[in-house]
């Protein structure tokens, strides 16, 4: 009997590999084929952060503590990769939407920052659909329970930024 089942179990393992197994295509074929690339993420955050603290550490310096800091709400976010023509005319509308002069600043920041031409990858964070205000209640929160300062210091009170919008931000990565 176990011979029987462990025969059966081989014959279907091999009946699902042969099933999946993958197969050659020629470049020809290659080209009439279409698929949808990228990768999209969306996020509920909930961040906690039990104390940032900066420390002057010069002979007369002290400290100061941003404590219970706490980051609530949503993003979401697209992940592509764009060839070096599609990276370019991305950074060039951003360039031109901020009044630089494309021909000029596209070159030199290309050259600061090491890019060689290559794929790059690119996080947007889309505008979202819907009523602004919808949109806009839902962004992330960053809350600062207290600022203090060191040795049982006096607080500063707290600090909150409120709806942080990421919308239209576009972030890219390259190696170099």
């Amino acid at each position: 009997m176990k011979f029987f089942q462990l025969t059966a179990a081989a014959a279907l393992v091999a009946a699902s590999l042969s099933a999946s197994a993958m197969t050659s295509i020629a470049d020809d074929e290659l080209s009439t084929v279409s698929g949808q690339d990228g990768v999209s993420i969306a996020a509920d955050l909930n961040i906690n952060i039990g104390s940032f603290t900066y420390t002057d550490t010069d002979a007369t310096g002290g400290s100061v503590s941003f404590n219970n800091i706490t980051v609530r709400g949503l993003m979401d976010m697209t992940i592509d990769v764009l060839n070096a023509a599609a990276f370019q005319g991305a950074v060039g509308g951003s360039i031109a939407a901020l009044g630089g002069n494309v021909a000029t600043v596209l070159p030199a920041t290309a050259a600061a920052l090491g890019y060689t031409g290559g794929d790059v990858v690119q996080f947007a964070f889309p505008a979202s659909t819907g009523a602004v205000a919808d949109t806009h209640a839902v962004t992330p929160t960053i809350t600062i329970g207290s600022i203090t300062t060191g040795n049982n210091g006096k607080s500063f009170g707290s600090l909150q930024i409120k709806n942080l919008d990421m919308q239209g931000t576009t972030v890219w990565m390259f190696g170099h």
